[in-house]
């Protein structure tokens, strides 16, 4: 359980910094589409009733709809406070996880690597969501689905989303955008989908996951999460190269491969900063050299001054 006693965060949240989530602030993760006709993400719900599954309780704010206020907690308490449906959840927000072989590079060379940082982001993310009284949801996949929690509001969601971040490791020899296509189909509650992968995938296949998404409506944000190695490419010498997915051994020189990996990369992310461009999805490109707090501050403040389309 988590426990948010007195602004304290308790739990397994090795993955929540507490600098990073106290610089999250008073920033939100506002979405910019509009889904069933009304704007997502500024708090004003189109569903009504209740019919609806009840989630959880919070006080009442001056323009809170009355018709929600639990009369007998303010008999019992002298307090008012809402009651909070499934459907009246502004803004469903999926949090996709790669858990591919490769989003283990890092590990080795004794620095976060980019599956953790990639847990640290969809924990930062959850929170941000969750304070803001959305719903946020997470699905790991490597080739399919390894993990699924549905988007919900409740009080213990962080919880669920931070232990299934705990238990998750990297998966080998998988096929991110057959994955992510797959999950296109089972994500019926449109809302704000983040992707949070390396992105080293087909980008025909990849892009295409992503259209798919888009067609059913949802608004979709990717984070490109690499190492410097990767980045940067600094090696120079006789180096042998280990595939995290397959296994596969390469010896090279690496000084004879450095320009056209280099040029290969930044033609494949320049591809998809593009085309994802082109759809209305964000894509926002992170090192794990990155402070976490910084990069995210910087995302959102820069999200919000957009206009909403």
């Amino acid at each position: 359980m988590i426990s948010r006693g007195r602004g304290r965060l308790e739990g397994d949240t090795r993955f929540l910094d507490p600098a990073v989530a106290a610089a999250l602030g008073s920033l939100e993760l506002v979405a910019r589409l509009t889904v069933e006709g009304f704007l997502i993400g500024l708090h004003h719900s189109p569903y009504h009733g209740f019919s609806a599954e009840f989630a959880s309780y919070r006080e009442y704010s001056p323009g809170d709809d009355p018709r929600y206020l639990d009369w007998k907690v303010l008999g019992r308490t002298d307090r008012l406070y809402l009651k909070q449906f499934e459907e009246n959840t502004n803004m469903a927000c999926h949090f996709l996880l790669d858990c591919s072989g490769s989003m283990s590079v890092g590990e080795a060379a004794g620095r976060v690597s980019k599956f953790t940082y990639a847990r640290q982001l969809v924990a930062a993310l959850a929170y941000l969501v969750l304070k803001q009284k959305d719903a946020a949801g997470l699905v790991a996949f490597a080739n399919g689905p390894l993990v699924s929690v549905p988007a919900r509001a409740r009080a213990i969601q962080l919880a669920r989303v931070l232990g299934e971040l705990a238990r998750l490791r990297p998966e080998r020899g998988t096929d991110v955008a057959r994955g992510l296509a797959g999950l296109a189909e089972k994500l019926r509650r449109r809302g704000l989908v983040a992707l949070v992968s390396d992105c080293l995938a087909e980008p025909a296949e990849l892009l295409g996951a992503l259209r798919l998404l888009r067609a059913r409506g949802h608004e979709v944000i990717v984070f490109q999460v690499l190492s410097p190695e990767e980045r940067d490419f600094p090696f120079r010498d006789l180096i042998e190269f280990v595939d995290a997915e397959t296994g596969e051994r390469l010896l090279t020189q690496a000084s004879d491969v450095s320009r056209a990996y280099l040029e290969a990369l930044s033609s494949h992310t320049a591809l998809l900063r593009r085309e994802c461009g082109e759809m209305g999805v964000d894509f926002v490109e992170l090192g794990t050299d990155t402070r976490l707090d910084r990069a995210l501050v910087d995302y959102l403040a820069r999200r919000r001054r957009v206009k909403v389309a």
